[in-house]
């Protein structure tokens, strides 16, 4: 008995400390690592459980992530805009795939018309596809997210070493190391883009004496270099800080068609979307198939025959449809041209046209002329716009028939010279070495219009007597839409 006494009174505290200290410890690990005592079963369904919430918040997230895809795929341009600039250094999920940095020539930048699309480009957002020469530049198609763009050089490589000698000549104190982009950042450039500074330093980087010299800036004017101040007004602040002032100033002396493309809106006219650039290389939307592929597609006759009258309906927009400005082409031509996928025509490519301010034109430059204005006197208009646009860029509304001229000889027929000199246009379905510019968009006309059609097309190019192409023209119309 006494032993038995002596084990309880030793042994109670102790069962009495174990026992508090295993309640604790058990307390502790379902507060802290949640129940130790589950079965194996049960923890599958509270992991499965956690799997379903996981998949239910990432299927959430990327119909989000879809949805603001297909956002940027309906509107790219505005997805571009939107979208805040991020750390160049930063690291992406896209792997670089290699636009050259060459091709690019981003470390010029702000000696460039942009660098909204730096990221895209470099990051391998923007794929570049097959090459197409146009004249001294390049052009890919690409894709942007699956979408199709058209990516071009603003400038070739020789207009841009010209570019950038003229600025370290002219601004910087070291011509010989001079870095472009830093020096137009320097510089306050609001007095350098005044139409008469312009004048004189756009003259020096295009060389004038080319007779392919036509750019949009040629009849330069206050009101055109406020509408293109207000185009790059990135933070619509209604004044150009220097960057802006440097995108802008290195775009006119570059790639001024392509700033003209940037200005103008899509509701004026059927141009391709501009949609950002970074250094030399600018994207816009693909324009569509070219208009030349027309000529080797022996399609529905009456669907050339609508595209030609939404040819000579753009190139009458080019003149009346806005009230401030007035667009022309000296030497207009079908690469010019491409039909989108629901057949309209649009107007890919603004090289050699300029813009006019139609307040600053001459009062009589729009009354009817009392003369024939043919090779000769558009020949010599275009020569004067070149060297003397003072003068000429005033007379514009009296000439600007030459783009009318243009197309009836190098898009809408065959022009064909005879042993006489005089030239005269055909509508033959075969391909005739003679043609002067190609087979015409108008090839293969209904046996019962041909020769009226070529009649009145030859008057369009050569008029016989005055306001004789208006006459030819207004029945070009009636008689195309007639036989649609």
């Amino acid at each position: 008995m006494v032993a038995r006494r002596m084990v309880r009174k030793c042994c109670l505290p102790l069962l009495v400390l174990v026992s508090a200290a295993l309640a604790v410890l058990y307390i502790y690990l379902v507060q802290v690592q949640g129940s130790p005592w589950v079965s194996f079963g049960q923890s599958q369904a509270g992991d499965k459980q956690k799997k379903d919430e996981y998949i239910v918040w990432r299927g959430e997230e990327q119909k989000m992530e879809v949805q603001q895809k297909q956002e940027e795929k309906k509107h790219p341009a505005e997805a571009a805009k939107e979208k805040p600039r991020q750390n160049q250094s930063a690291v992406t999920e896209r792997k670089p795939k290699g636009v050259p940095r060459s091709l690019l020539r981003n470390a010029a930048c702000p000696a460039c018309l942009g660098d909204n699309l730096c990221e895209e480009f470099e990051d391998g957002m923007i794929d570049l596809g097959s090459e197409v020469t146009i004249g001294k530049v390049k052009a890919y198609t690409g894709t942007w997210d699956k979408v199709e763009v058209m990516v071009t050089q603003c400038a070739s490589e020789e207009r841009l070493e010209r570019f950038e000698e003229f600025v370290c000549r002219n601004l910087s104190e070291s011509a010989t190391s001079c870095d472009t982009g830093k020096v137009l950042l320097q510089e306050d450039l609001k007095e350098r883009l005044q139409p008469a500074h312009l004048k004189k330093s756009l003259q020096e980087v295009f060389h004038p004496n080319a007779t392919s010299s036509l750019q949009a800036t040629t009849c330069m004017s206050k009101p055109f270099l406020k509408l293109l101040q207000k185009t790059f007004d990135d933070n619509g602040n209604k004044r150009l800080n220097r960057l802006e002032q440097a995108h802008l100033y290195s775009a006119l002396h570059t790639c001024p068609h392509l700033a003209l493309l940037k200005a103008i809106p899509r509701k004026k006219l059927p141009v391709p979307a501009f949609l950002g650039a970074c250094g030399n290389l600018v994207a816009t939307e693909t324009a569509g198939k070219p208009l030349s592929m027309y000529l080797e597609v022996k399609g529905p006759w009456q669907v050339r025959a609508n595209l030609s009258l939404q040819l000579l309906q753009m190139l009458d927009d080019f003149q009346n449809k806005d009230p401030d400005w007035l667009l022309m082409f000296v030497e207009v031509s079908i690469e010019n041209f491409s039909v989108s996928s629901d057949g309209r025509l649009i107007l890919a490519d603004l090289g050699n046209m300029t813009i006019i301010n139609k307040h600053d034109l001459d009062k009589n430059s729009t009354k009817k002329r009392s003369s024939v204005c043919n090779k000769a006197c558009f020949r010599r208009f275009a020569r004067n716009l070149s060297h003397r646009p003072e003068t000429s860029c005033r007379q514009a509304g009296r000439y600007s028939q030459l783009m009318y001229a243009r197309a009836c000889q190098r898009i809408l027929g065959c022009w064909q010279t005879e042993r006489s000199g005089e030239g005269r246009v055909t509508l033959s379905s075969s391909k005739d070495a003679a043609c002067a510019y190609g087979r015409g968009l108008l090839f293969g006309p209904p046996r019962e219009a041909k020769q009226e059609l070529e009649d009145l097309l030859t008057e369009c190019v050569e008029e016989t007597k005055a306001d004789g192409r208006t006459t030819a023209l207004k029945q070009i119309r009636v008689l195309l839409a007639d036989l649609e």
